[in-house]
């Protein structure tokens, strides 16, 4: 062996700060052919014609998207700890490669976790926007929490979203079941699995969202715009303001006179405007505009329990005025009739889920953590009896549709529109496979709700206004890749453990990748528009408006030369 050449590296790495490697490159002195011998412990610190080393790689990437630091956290982080200094560019560098990196792993690492996965897996199917941008469809393990698959989609249509169900069963193998919602395109996504035999289960949750909006959409609607019409809450809101006033001097004196106004006052115009200040439930699961209009009803009674006597001027102008507003329902008949509407459609949705005994634990702003897991058994045995409540309501709703005789088609009965839904959709409720050990227990038991994926989204959503500090992330979504989503999975050991063994040794775990490895991961995309077209869109619009500018310069020279 002969040296062929040194050469010399400047390297930032996280362990060690900067380096300057020296790397001694040797190469056969009697055959040409043999190949030239290099650094194999500088080839597992760094990639070759790189200078950022795989541990501060792994480092960054790591602290931007599973731990959601902002870049200059992370600048500061390095240069106070290892005293490398990186640009805001270099660190946007590092974290691509991180996604490039830890997708080649994922992908390299399917045979392992497929064998982890012995038993089967639930396929959750899930996508989620912000504001109609960013479109992120994820194919998620339900048992364990994976991410197996993720892509960016502009539309929930079946094009977007069967490509990635077949690459996902075609990796990990067919599931046991899909939970879905009730999109057409997702359904259709998974007909060629419904086709082999898998079950397909549509969530509960989306389910009874549906029918409850369908129950609601009309009379709650009409409700909304009457309450903009009267603005009766701009105007509470305008009140409870001028009573905050009294309330912070005794010797104030605005519109009702010279103060000072009772205290429970304005505690009774807030408890109008947002009741109790407790957490509400998404709608349709409850009717913030119902129970707005239920407050008002409530208003007068309540002053007089609230505020009691003697009354200062003051206090009893306020109490007059908030009469007088509160009258503008009684003397709008319109209130009346949507809002008994409303509640006889509100008597029928609870009653549908009294029947599914669906909990507000299992709601998507709920418990974050799966109630069955413990007792998979009793969660079963659940679901059974759930599934036999539901027929014998299904055969109610029957009798009570066939003894009413036909409805008008324009408003139905709330009985014809839940027994609709429980004809399109009811063979997708029930029947949730268990996993079961060799003596028969059961260990596992398919969610009936689409939550894990739900809960998934809500975190990384909480993740990304974190580092970005932007409550609306429509572009933001659209400007992350979809292999960020496969990041959350460095939060399950059992996931590290069969892929890299822990996170120290990620980096030597992105090391020992080779090529063809890199070859089979997909492009990093920043959003999920035609981007091609629009560029080609921009170019024939600049030379319309070159075309447009020649022309009109042509038009003027030819009107001068006709002057003269």
């Amino acid at each position: 062996m002969q040296v062929q050449k040194s050469k010399r590296r400047k390297i930032f790495t996280f362990q060690s700060g900067v380096l300057n490697a020296k790397e001694v490159r040797k190469k056969c002195s009697r055959n040409a052919t043999h190949p030239i011998m290099c650094s194999d412990e500088l080839a597992r610190l760094v990639k070759p014609h790189q200078r950022y080393a795989y541990d501060l790689v792994v480092h960054v990437g790591l602290a931007r998207y599973l731990y959601g630091k902002q870049r200059e956290e992370i600048r500061a982080e390095l240069y106070q700890q290892r005293g490398v200094t990186l640009s805001d560019g270099s660190i946007s560098n590092l974290c691509d490669r991180f996604l490039t990196y830890f997708e080649a792993l994922h992908l390299a690492r399917v045979p392992e976790l497929r064998h982890a996965m012995q038993g089967g897996y639930p396929l959750h199917l899930d996508a989620t926007c912000e504001h109609g941008k960013g479109g992120l469809f994820v194919c998620m393990d339900g048992w364990r929490g994976w991410v197996l698959m993720a892509t960016r989609i502009p539309s929930e249509h079946e094009d977007y979203l069967r490509p990635l169900v077949e690459k996902t069963t075609a990796l990990f193998g067919d599931p046991i079941a899909t939970v879905r919602d009730m999109g057409e395109g997702m359904a259709k996504a998974v007909a060629p699995l419904r086709a082999r035999g898998v079950p397909d289960f549509v969530c509960h949750y989306h389910f009874l969202g549906a029918v409850g909006k369908k129950l609601f959409e009309k009379p709650y609607r009409v409700l909304g715009n009457l309450l903009r019409q009267h603005k009766l809450q701009g105007d509470l809101r305008a009140l409870l303001r001028d009573l905050r006033q009294y309330r912070r001097s005794s010797t104030f004196s605005g519109r009702f006179g010279p103060g000072p106004v009772h205290e429970d006052l304005p505690a009774l115009l807030l408890w109008i405007l947002e009741g109790e200040g407790k957490k509400a439930l998404l709608y349709p699961f409850s009717l913030p505009y119902l129970e707005f209009l239920q407050r008002c009803q409530q208003a007068v009674r309540k002053a007089e329990c609230w505020v009691p006597s003697p009354r200062t001027p003051a206090t009893r102008r306020a109490i007059s005025h908030l009469t007088r507003l509160i009258n503008r329902i009684e003397r709008d008949t319109r209130f009346a009739t949507v809002e008994t509407r409303l509640e006889k459609g509100w008597q029928a949705f609870c009653e549908l889920r009294d029947v599914l005994q669906l909990t507000n634990a299992e709601l998507p702003n709920g418990d974050t953590h799966p109630h069955q897991v413990e007792l998979p058994a009793l969660e079963a045995r659940r679901l059974e009896m759930i599934e036999e409540t539901a027929k014998g309501y299904e055969a109610e709703l029957r009798e009570r549709t066939a003894n009413t005789g036909n409805d008008d088609s324009t408003n139905p009965s709330p009985a014809r529109i839940i027994l609709k839904y429980f004809k399109r959709y009811g063979k997708h409720l029930f029947g949730h496979p268990t996993l079961r050990d060799e003596d028969g227990t059961i260990l596992a038991v398919v969610e009936r709700t689409d939550n894990v994926p739900e809960h998934y989204f809500g975190a990384e959503k909480r993740k990304l206004r974190r580092r970005l500090g932007r409550a609306h992330l429509g572009r933001d979504l659209e400007d992350q890749p979809a292999q960020a989503a496969l990041i959350a999975n460095l939060q399950h050991p059992e996931y590290v453990r069969v892929v890299c063994g822990s996170l120290d040794n990620l980096a030597t775990a992105f090391a020992e990748l080779d090529e063809q490895a890199l070859e089979q991961t997909t492009p990093l995309s920043r959003n999920n528009r035609d981007s091609a077209l629009l560029r080609r869109v921009r170019i024939l619009v600049k030379h319309e408006s070159k075309d447009q500018a020649s022309d009109d310069k042509s038009g003027t020279i030819d009107a001068v030369a006709t002057e003269i």
